[in-house]
């Protein structure tokens, strides 16, 4: 015969089981990854002391910070002649006059007749290069080097190159500057700003290369598109680098951009799609993988039955909640235990 007393410490010992109710939720969000803004490459605009000259000095600009650069722009003239930019997969080495060739003569050609110019594209410097050379210059307003002779010459100290087509000057020199060193008149950013974040695992597979995503700063909002996604990478805590990935966006270039080195919050709002949904306290893990358990019927110890095991596999989880992919074991209304 049981006494209260005992019937009192058995209840006591007795688990309480707390059940929930499988649902169906939508947990997308946003993604927010911390980032901020970084400059593009630049290189420098080295130029040349031109032949007759002793050193190199800055007679005239003809452009400023800020301006954009082209193949033909002028930008400057030292010690009295012009420096023009090029751009040429070819490094400029040689002066080029009539009759000389070479795989520098032919990029040369092939420069001319990106810009308008007709060059027959022979890799020999011939009358139709020496003229299309002549009207670069007089359609700039100078006057073309020439040999003794008074034949038109390619003379490369007049020439800075640049990677691509196109730049953006950061820094020139003024009139009056002497060039020293390694002659450097400026520098010209050949790539746009861009923003650059370190992403999680988690938030990286919510993005892809190509997608549009919301870029927002103090006061500053634009659109952007995600250019690269690093891989994995261990980060360095004693330098504050997080593990992660980093993710690459454009910067539009209208308006004022951010400045390099200011933070830059990357978005991606994700779409809102319901899946099925259990508690995060009702999601268990062991060797075998992850799963939740439906209670069995009372007095399963008497013959009822035992608690189930469902496997299930998790695709995202927030605010308390895990979301699940489909399984006919489960549906909304299925009581999982949750404690």
């Amino acid at each position: 015969m049981r006494t209260p007393e005992s019937s009192a410490i058995d209840s006591s010992d007795t688990k309480v089981e707390v059940n929930a109710a499988v649902e169906r939720r939508s947990l997308a969000a946003s993604v927010i990854i911390s980032a901020a803004m970084s400059a593009g490459p630049s290189v420098p605009l080295r130029a040349s002391v031109p032949k007759g000259a002793d050193r190199a000095v800055v007679t005239a600009v003809y452009a400023h910070a800020g301006d954009t650069v082209a193949p033909g722009s002028l930008i400057a003239a030292v010690s009295g002649r012009p420096v023009l930019v090029m751009s040429s997969d070819v490094p400029l080495y040689r002066d080029l006059v009539e009759g000389d060739r070479g795989p520098d003569v032919l990029a040369l050609q092939k420069w001319l007749q990106g810009l308008g110019y007709w060059a027959g594209a022979t890799g020999v410097f011939d009358s139709g290069t020496e003229n299309a050379l002549k009207n670069l210059y007089r359609d700039l307003q100078l006057t073309a080097p020439a040999s003794e002779d008074k034949k038109v010459v390619f003379n490369w100290r007049e020439f800075v190159q640049i990677p691509g087509d196109t730049g953006k000057i950061t820094s020139l020199l003024r009139p009056g500057d002497v060039l020293e060193g390694d002659l450097n008149l400026g520098t010209v950013q050949t790539a746009p700003d861009v923003v650059v974040g370190r992403a999680t695992i988690d938030q990286a597979e919510a993005l892809v290369v190509g997608q549009e995503v919301d870029l927002e700063a103090g006061g500053y909002s634009a659109k952007g598109t995600i250019q690269s996604i690093g891989p994995f990478s261990e980060g360095d805590p004693e330098k504050g680098i997080v593990p992660g990935m980093d993710v690459v966006s454009s910067v539009p270039v209208e308006g004022t951009q951010p400045k390099p080195g200011q933070s830059v919050s990357i978005k991606v709002h994700q779409a809102a799609v319901e899946t099925l949904a259990v508690p995060l306290t009702a999601v268990k893990q062991d060797d075998r993988g992850t799963y939740v358990t439906l209670p069995g019927s009372e007095g399963h110890r008497d013959g009822g039955s035992a608690p189930k095991r469902v496997d299930i596999t998790v695709m995202e989880q927030r605010d308390g909640w895990a979301a699940i992919e489909e399984t006919s074991l489960l549906q909304p209304g299925t009581l999982v235990i949750v404690s």
